[in-house]
């Protein structure tokens, strides 16, 4: 293997992400995704160990660390623009390891681009982060004051009090870190993070994953870690005593040693290749329709190499193995940091198979393929009904098909989703929740019309939308109204001082005793929604 090179930083475009490279040109690729308001500098004391074995590839969130300020609001926007960077390295294949949103990241990765995965590491990492209203919070409190508010209190998010008590270098490095990204793009961030939700998919993650928490870590702790556990079939937790949130930065030595062993024997292998890619088997063609001449069979074969998650009612047993597994100490973890344990079915030494294992290529007894997702083993259960009405129609006479429904699909699901972006999930349901049978057909009515008919519409923004509809209820007088709508403008990225100015024209326009009750109230919403926690 060739001496370490390093690679200068390299500044993103428009669709990549900015990053730098260590590590010998020719060595298998590690990614390390970054933590929110921190840099790639979190992986600093990682970088000699791992760059023995590797050539590591660490990236910045857009406008962290001096990146451009081009803020991605979903993860999904930030998992495309790190494969296009790599795509321009020419990196096809990788493992992966990312903290908090970067672990968010990974999760994305496992999902949408299994193929490009050898292996995966959450750390300090969630299938959901806290709630969509707190995170939208964080946006409005940092549009209003800026990043100040996020920096002073990292050092306690990030850090146990004993650590910044000792380091207080480190502890001003991660404000700085904070204060010097670009607002816009944190707030953009915390999008992601609100609309993130993958607790429903993690069955379909099929690398094998270490989830590594600190034990103290008050922000995505030990709880969440176990859900990743229970929900990803082939995934193991390793706690690490003495660590908040920031694990890698305050013990790095622990969690390098973990990184290095999970690497080292969890390395997923594709077959030999001119490209080092494994080709992905077609999923079957499930008719719509159809006649079977024989009953169909209780379950398929899968193609070979083919990995195909369980389906929804094969979970139950996984989860409980997961979290009633015995306790296992990491060999070697003593000489770093004594006390790093690792939890669950795959806790074994290195080189050792974890229990239940599925060698590659191989398929588990039980599981279904990907295409025929129906559980219990019953694949095609949807489409029996239908093909046993095609074969009764053909003994009674010609098939009448019945015409699909007119216009367009029922905006209700597409209402609601966006009635919760705006209103916030609180809010949403608490009206779900008092509606009876009286008011339930009101409720279902705004949510397909109001919000899944006009506040989808593409011709204004949600910003404007907000700005015409505190004008409509400031002239109608609706302050109950006016209240819940100032805080789903802060949301909708209007500041206070925009807000200000609508009310300013609502004087002019729908009179001043009106907008006199309007600042009354929005001044209230206002305060209670952007004064950053003490």
């Amino acid at each position: 293997m060739s001496q370490t090179q390093t690679t200068e930083p390299q500044p993103a475009g428009p669709l990549t992400l900015q990053y730098r490279s260590d590590g010998p040109d020719e060595a298998p690729v590690l990614i390390l995704g970054p933590s929110l308001g921190t840099t790639w500098h979190m992986w600093d004391r990682q970088i000699p160990e791992l760059v023995r074995q590797w050539r590591v590839v660490r990236f910045d969130l857009p406008g962290h660390g001096g990146a451009p300020a081009q803020p991605a609001t979903s993860v999904a926007e930030l998992t495309d623009r790190l494969l296009a960077t790599l795509d321009e390295l020419g990196v096809q294949r990788f493992g992966y390891a990312g903290c908090s949103i970067g672990g968010a990241i990974g999760t994305d990765l496992a999902l949408r681009a299994p193929h490009r995965l050898a292996s995966l590491a959450l750390i300090a990492s969630s299938p959901r982060f806290g709630t969509a209203d707190e995170f939208r919070q964080r946006g409005v409190i940092v549009r209003t004051n800026g990043l100040d508010p996020m920096a002073r209190t990292a050092p306690e998010r990030w850090f146990t009090p004993g650590f910044a008590a000792a380091q207080p270098a480190i502890v001003e490095w991660a404000v700085q870190m904070v204060r010097t990204t670009d607002a816009a793009s944190y707030v953009g961030a915390c999008e992601a993070l609100a609309s993130f939700d993958v607790r429903a998919d993690l069955g379909r993650v099929g690398v094998p994953t270490l989830v590594l928490v600190g034990s103290e870590d008050r922000v995505t702790g030990p709880a969440e870690a176990r859900h990743l556990v229970a929900g990803i079939p082939d995934a193991r937790l390793a706690v690490v005593p003495g660590a908040s949130h920031l694990a890698p930065v305050e013990q790095p030595a622990a969690v390098t040693d973990l990184l290095v062993r999970h690497f080292s024997t969890s390395w997923q292998a594709v077959s030999d290749s001119s490209t080092g890619m494994a080709a992905l088997a077609a999923p079957p063609v499930v008719p719509a329709l159809a006649a079977p001449a024989a009953p169909a069979p209780a379950a398929h074969a899968v193609p070979p190499g083919a990995a195909a998650p369980a389906g929804p009612g094969d979970t139950a047993a996984p989860h409980a193995a997961a979290l009633h597994a015995p306790v296992a100490h990491a060999p070697g973890a003593a000489a770093h940091a004594p006390g790093a344990v690792l939890h669950g079915p795959g806790a074994v030494p290195p080189g050792a198979a974890p229990a239940g294992a599925v060698p590659p290529g191989a398929v588990p007894a039980g599981t279904v393929p990907v295409s025929v997702p129906a559980p219990g083993g019953a694949p095609h259960a949807a489409a029996a009904p239908a093909a046993a009405q095609a074969a009764a129609a053909r003994t009674a006479g010609p098939l009448v098909t019945e015409p699909a429904a007119a216009g367009r699909p029922d905006p209700y699901d597409a209402g609601m989703k966006v009635r919760r972006e705006v209103l916030g999930d609180a809010h949403v349901d608490r009206a779900m929740a008092a509606a009876d049978d009286f008011s339930g057909d009101f409720q279902e009515l705004i949510t397909r019309y109001a919000w899944g008919e006009v506040w989808t519409r593409e011709g204004l923004d949600r910003r404007t939308r907000s700005a015409v509809t505190l004008t409509a209820l400031v002239a109608g007088g609706h302050l109950d109204e006016l209240a819940f709508h100032t805080r789903a403008a802060l949301r909708n990225g209007l500041s206070p001082a925009e807000i200000k100015e609508v009310l300013l024209q609502t004087a002019v326009y729908c009179g001043v005793p009106a907008a006199n009750s309007a600042f009354r109230v929005a001044r209230r919403v206002i305060l209670e929604e952007t004064t950053p926690e003490a």
